[in-house]
């Protein structure tokens, strides 16, 4: 068994430099109210004869530093600790991290309506007679085998209430119980072995007819809480977090470089214990007192933790400008003039994992990708929000994700009145111009109301290689020196694959069979039956791999058309693709049956140094983002609706240095969310996969154990955050689901 090494790491308040304002600290009793000093006042009362409390301590400075990942703020992502047990606060937002349900644009509402209200209490609505939570517990919290159930029932007579614990077989792992009429604490005794550390689905049930109110859960822990005040976790007069002696918050975070957790207690004698465990089995251990101290978690650097506070020394401290902070002063924006042009080139189902840009093993050369990567800005974590052309382009060209667009079908045309990108480079000035050989892209499905020119080659049944989209778009351009914006979509990379000179020769020199010059979309259709040879898998990923070096050249040429022009100082290129394309690395072949990365996973650069910041950016970035970093850009307001964010500010160091979510939905039935090296994969309600992409890229092992118990809980806790409130989400107000603005919680009332 592998022993974790335990690493003590406080950085001491040692200086104590008078008196701070208590504008947060120890409170009194749990009936203090919210705001009040309690025995929370630094001193007695200026005048009043009273002696003076002892001092707060002031930690020393540890030089510039700046917060990157604020625990206030992403309190709504936090687990209570409680009674020795994890406590689900029914009435919280935050209770959406452990609901389950299936596709909400096929009118499943869910089985709980969050944010409900049973006279002045905070609920959760149980809907129906049924729902399910998933839940996670460490080995402490596994002490005590006992759900506790704070419930309402509207009904004059006792209801049957049970639980079904990880069911594999219903009648051995279903515990029952009575709800009485009103208000009661429902006690399940669950038998020994049910709760598991790790992971644990909790199905409840209630007879009597639909409907139940629950105002919190308690799972494991030795003791109930006294009373409904244990869910507070805020205390919104101090802006701090509230945590009781014994009590505690857990956060699963990914932990920045040189990372120090910081947080002011400003009345004497509150202490907060803080143990970091990172996914290898690595514990950092530390305390903060005081003013401005801080714990050190650099032993954790770019892992995923689970990071628990407990208060100490106090009945209750308040734990105020919590955060993880990097040193460092923070970063402020530099702007550059706005690109006169803009080139927005779209590679049909290119891959990131054949570009070396993103994959340093990868075979295509692609030495334009390579020389543009030393002066762009790369986004080596962007996904796209479908798995195919349409659901992508429809999010690339609205930043709205498919369940607020709701184009998921061949015969959806994308609704006018969104805000898509040809209609920002409109409104900026520009003559605006795009070519398209992929047959949907076009205005009749939706897909833009602002081009002076268009023409989609498909359509018009003429040349499809990238040379003729590429030829058609400098054409409509011709010697036009004012503004433009030019998308130029090519499908070279798309199946059918067709071997490219001189590439192919080079990837597969000695292939000779059925496939020499051609794989096609019937060909990819009948890949599990056409009795296809290990060699003849082979050469298809050449004729694939001729395709992406073949692109390439069109984009070097491309660039010198520009230089020649005296154009390229003042463009801006955008490459990226709309998804990409699976080669047997699970039987199939094509795109639209799955998430995994190698169809959601794909490349974005944006080269124009004068507003993005060369470099490689491995926060989540997606498809949605793509038209509001453009309308940043050309100086164009952003539109109400749309739910990206400009990624110019993050390459300027504008809430960068924390990896956040790149997020993923396959027609609203499936979803995937990415954050670093960890990946999450959910089927509508039921069960999650796990996957180490470090040890697995092809997703083809799934992750097991404690690591995967901490790597998953970092990324499914915003995944189902993001989930619950997807139709409402603006990044541009709320942040990233991995990381919120302040304005998330407030928005939601908590």
């Amino acid at each position: 068994m592998k022993h974790p090494r335990i690493r003590p790491s406080h950085l001491a308040a040692t200086a104590a430099l008078g008196l701070l304002a208590t504008a947060a600290g120890c409170g009194g009793s749990k009936d203090t109210p919210s705001g009040g000093g309690g025995s929370g006042s630094a001193g007695g009362a200026v005048g009043s004869g009273a002696a003076p409390g002892p001092a707060v301590t002031v930690a020393p400075s540890r030089g510039p530093e700046h917060p990157v990942y604020s625990l206030v703020d992403n309190r709504l992502s936090a687990h209570l600790l409680r009674g020795g047990g994890l406590l689900a606060a029914g009435g919280s937002a935050g209770l959406a991290k452990y609901v389950r349900f299936g596709n909400a644009m096929s009118g499943n509402k869910g089985p709980w309506a969050l944010r409900a209200k049973q006279g002045d209490v905070p609920v959760a609505r149980l809907v129906g007679s049924k729902g399910k939570l998933v839940v996670p517990l460490t080995a402490a919290e596994l002490g005590s085998s006992t759900v506790r159930v704070r419930v309402f029932s509207d009904k004059a007579a006792p209801r049957p209430f049970s639980v079904r614990v990880n069911a594999t077989n219903a009648a051995k792992n279903e515990t029952s119980a009575q709800v009485q009429p009103g208000w009661s604490t429902v006690e399940l005794a669950i038998p020994a072995g049910q709760l598991v550390e790790g992971e644990n689905e909790l199905l409840f049930f209630v007879g009597g007819g639909d409907g139940l109110d629950v105002a919190w859960i308690q799972v494991g822990g030795t003791s109930a809480p006294a009373d409904d005040t244990a869910v507070a976790l805020y205390d919104k007069d101090a802006q701090a977090l509230r945590l009781p002696e014994g009590g505690g918050l857990a956060y699963y975070v990914t932990v920045p470089d040189k990372a120090v957790l910081t947080g002011d207690l400003t009345s004497p004698g509150c202490e907060v214990a803080v143990t970091a465990t990172g996914e290898d089995g690595t514990v950092v251990t530390g305390s903060l007192s005081g003013a401005g101290a801080g714990v050190a978690l650099g032993e954790l650097a770019g892992k995923a933790a689970r990071v628990t506070l407990t208060g100490a020394g106090c009945p209750e401290a308040k734990l105020a400008k919590a955060a993880l902070v990097v040193p460092g002063a923070a970063p402020t924006a530099e702007r550059g003039e706005a690109p006169k042009y803009v080139v927005f080139f779209v590679m049909d189902s290119l891959r990131a994992d054949r570009v070396r840009l993103f994959n340093p093993d990868a075979r295509p050369e692609a030495p334009t990708w390579d020389k543009l990567g030393e002066t762009s800005a790369v986004f080596t974590n962007f996904y796209v929000q479908g798995n195919e052309s349409q659901v992508s382009h429809a999010s690339l060209w609205t930043s709205l994700y498919p369940i607020k667009h709701g184009k998921l079908g061949e015969k959806q045309k994308l609704d006018p009145k969104w805000v898509s990108i040809d209609e920002v480079a409109k409104t900026a000035g520009k003559f605006v111009a795009g070519v398209s050989a992929n047959g949907y892209i076009r205005p009749k499905f939706g897909f833009g109301t602002g081009w002076d020119k268009y023409a989609n080659h498909i359509e018009e049944q003429v040349g499809l290689r990238g040379e003729d989209v590429v030829a058609r778009g400098l054409g409509f351009l011709g010697d036009r020196k004012d503004p433009w914006f030019l998308y130029l979509g090519t499908i070279d990379t798309h199946v059918s694959w067709r071997a490219k000179s001189p590439w192919i020769e080079k990837y597969s020199p000695n292939y000779s069979g059925r496939f020499a010059q051609t794989f096609s979309g019937g060909d990819a259709e009948k890949a599990r039956s056409l009795g296809i040879s290990d060699a003849e898998k082979a050469h298809v990923r050449a004729l694939y791999d001729s395709n992406v070096s073949y692109q390439d050249d069109l984009l070097a040429k491309l660039i010198a058309e520009l230089e020649a022009k005296g154009m390229w100082d003042q463009t801006m290129l955008i490459i990226t693709a709309d998804h990409g394309d699976e080669q047997w690395e699970d039987g199939r072949v094509g795109h639209g049956a799955t998430n995994r990365d190698m169809l959601i996973h794909v490349p974005l650069l944006i080269h124009y140094p004068a507003l993005l910041k060369p470099g490689r950016y491995g926060e989540g970035a997606e498809s949605v983002d793509v038209t509001p970093t453009v309308a940043d850009a050309l100086g164009v307001t952003a539109d109400a609706e749309w739910q990206g964010q400009s990624l110019i500010p993050l390459t300027q160091g504008i809430g960068a240095g924390y990896l956040t979510m790149a997020f993923n939905s396959m027609y609203e039935d499936r979803h995937a969310g990415r954050i670093g090296h960890w990946k999450v994969r959910t089927s509508g309600a039921g069960s999650s996969q796990v996957y180490d992409l470090a040890a697995s890229p092809d997703e083809q092992r799934e992750a097991t154990g404690a690591s995967a118990a901490i790597g998953g809980r970092v990324v499914s806790d915003p995944l189902w955050m993001l989930r619950q409130w997807n139709k409402d989400w603006r990044k541009a107000q709320w942040g990233n689901a991995a990381n919120v603005t302040a304005r998330f919680a407030g928005d939601l009332g908590e």
